[in-house]
């Protein structure tokens, strides 16, 4: 099976290639890791099945025969889910690694605290936490400008005796040099109704209106310079930001124009992985799906140096924008 390439971009020029040189064996290698993990999760699982159903059953342990059963279930279950996600956290690291060498990108698995992470805060990109973790980070340089792309996991765990642990951020954070400098800063969130104001980084941003009702229905924009800001957020920029919820499967993007650089932060989840690890890994989908998500990427860039007038596949049209906003008017 020949792999496909996302576009006709040249930085993927020689991909295929590579991937049936270097990849493909690798991942059939690897195949053979995935299919014992996930036998040992199976067994564990089974065990664990049987442990409990002898145990309400047999009662070895009398009245507590019960809750024994179902401690051993949920031991090996845990044993199991770790033995999974070791494997696949493994097969992930190495296939990234793997596919931005041939990019000239670098990869870390464990990059710790990002370098831009004050400045994500001070312009409310992320919401307050007491716990973090950062992983799978890919710095480079596309079309003359340098990006960074990583995974950010934010929780609120609070204290006492009935101690819980919240999510409030799992996604994505990219970084791109921007072309232009910037006079003032701009802040791009997604619309929230009554909570609107409450995405106002500081005293010092107002509220920018944004030129196609299209936009003006999803997003609310903030800036310190209000003629920069519609200079900056126009209809390509805005139409290229739904198009990385969209193929990142996330939603709530936050978005800046600040010294020098666009920050993005938008939840997706866990996102450049190898996906599920019960099915089949020696195959080009898993590396089609992460070329996808870099392609988006690629064209968000290209959109910033070069003002590109296509669009992506499922994007709104300037088309569309300039006749929907004729109907408002």
């Amino acid at each position: 099976m020949t792999l496909r390439t996302p576009s006709a971009r040249p930085v993927y020029d020689g991909f295929a290639a590579y991937f049936d040189r270097d990849i493909a064996p690798w991942l059939a290698e690897r195949e053979h890791c995935r299919r014992r993990a996930a036998r040992r999760f199976q067994i564990a699982i089974g065990v664990g099945f049987g442990a409990a159903a002898g145990a309400f059953f047999l009662r070895p342990f009398g009245g507590a025969s019960g809750e024994a059963g179902f401690l051993i279930l949920a031991l090996c279950a845990v044993l199991g889910f770790f033995l999974l996600e070791r494997t696949r956290t493994e097969i992930t690291h190495g296939l990234l690694e793997r596919v931005v060498k041939q990019f000239g990108f670098t990869y870390s698995g464990d990059p710790g605290r990002p370098a831009l992470y004050d400045r994500y805060r001070r312009l409310k990109l992320l919401p307050g936490h007491n716990r973090e973790k950062f992983e799978d980070q890919v710095s480079g340089r596309y079309a003359g400008l340098g990006f960074t792309l990583g995974e950010a996991h934010l929780e609120i765990q609070s204290s006492g005796k009935r101690s819980s642990r919240r999510t409030v951020f799992h996604g994505q954070l990219l970084a791109i040099d921007y072309p232009k400098k910037f006079r003032g800063s701009t802040v791009v969130q997604r619309d929230m109704g009554a909570f609107n104001a409450l995405s106002r980084p500081s005293k010092d941003f107002q509220r920018v209106g944004l030129s196609s009702p299209l936009f003006e229905k999803v997003f609310e924009a903030w800036s310190t310079d209000q003629v920069e800001a519609h200079n900056l957020l126009d209809p390509i920029v805005l139409e290229r930001f739904q198009e990385l919820e969209r193929l990142f499967g996330g939603k709530k993007l936050r978005a800046a124009f600040d010294g020098g650089k666009l920050l993005i932060a938008m939840e997706t989840g866990d996102r450049l992985n190898i996906g599920t690890i019960f099915r089949p890994i020696d195959g080009t989908e898993r590396v089609e799906r992460i070329l996808r998500e870099f392609d988006v990427i690629f064209d968000l860039i290209d959109v910033l140096v070069k003002r590109v007038e296509t669009r992506t596949n499922g994007a709104f049209t300037l088309a569309d924008v300039k006749v929907k906003s004729a109907h408002h008017g």
